[in-house]
């Protein structure tokens, strides 16, 4: 049913790489099957390892994806940028990331207690001493101290409990009010401290202070150091004493949060592309 004439979109997200082969293999073949439509892979951020198995992926992705005539790769970074132009024959573009689209209501509701917002996967590279000694110094000057995600492939009825065994999944109608849950529990928060990019997001959505350590590639720093180092109430932090960064999170309670940044300008290029 494909037509000619029909633009394909591929999602956007943080997987292009050998790191989550379940995304990439499928990428692959769309790009390599459909050469004769527009094709626009959405905002992403790359990571092939630098290993034999990562350098291999690397080759099988290069050959699907020079097939394709019609693709352009949007980057949401410009480290992502440089890697798709040195890599790839695809035509390459930059964006921040879909998800400040979203256009968050502030209302007033009483901020309280630090959210963690930490990675449980490969990416991961903070040491979870440090988060337990952070946690307890933070506990020790009264701030209660709470662990969420941004990932949340199943959901539960109690809101405290994403993390219980016998959870269902998710579906697709669902996802605009989880997400909205996500944002007001972040928007509850006194400060986040978190090492995923959309933990960081999230907060610039909400205006809520956050504290932002980097995964294992650098994702969150490449964007935090593009899109929003001006921003007063988002600090990236790359110390390990617990005393040091539980007075930079206890001095990020103390902005005004008046910086307010617009990224609709970003987006115009890939809006531009759409259109053509």
């Amino acid at each position: 049913m494909l037509r000619d004439s029909d633009m394909i979109g591929y999602t956007g997200g943080g997987n292009i790489g050998n790191v989550y082969l379940d995304h990439e293999e499928p990428r692959r073949k769309v790009f390599s099957t459909f050469v004769n439509n527009k094709t626009i892979s959405f905002p992403q951020s790359v990571y092939f390892e630098e290993t034999e198995e990562g350098q291999a992926e690397l080759r099988k992705s290069q050959e699907a994806y020079n097939k394709n005539s019609n693709l352009t790769l949007v980057a949401r970074d410009t480290q992502t940028l440089s890697y798709f132009q040195n890599h790839f024959k695809a035509d390459a573009i930059l964006t921040t990331d879909m998800v400040l689209l979203l256009q968050e209501k502030l209302s007033g509701t009483k901020r309280d207690g630090v959210l963690f917002i930490m990675r449980q996967d490969s990416e991961k590279v903070i040491n979870e001493k440090l988060l337990e000694q952070l946690s307890y110094k933070l506990n020790n000057v009264g701030d209660e101290v709470e662990q969420t995600d941004t990932v949340l492939p199943f959901k539960a009825s109690d809101s405290n409990a994403d993390t219980a065994p016998d959870l269902d999944e998710v579906r697709i109608s669902e996802r605009g009010w989880l997400i909205e849950r996500k944002l007001e529990e972040i928007k509850a928060s006194e400060a986040v401290v978190t090492d995923r990019l959309h933990g960081m997001i999230f907060c610039v959505l909400t205006k809520t202070p956050c504290l932002v350590f980097d995964n294992s590639y650098g994702k969150a720093s490449a964007s935090y150091y593009n899109w929003f180092e001006d921003l007063d109430y988002i600090k990236h932090t790359t110390e390990n004493d617990p005393d040091k960064l539980a007075a930079k999170g206890n001095d990020l309670k103390k902005y005004e949060h008046s910086d307010t940044l617009d990224f609709s300008h970003s987006f115009d290029a890939l809006i531009d592309l759409i259109k053509k």
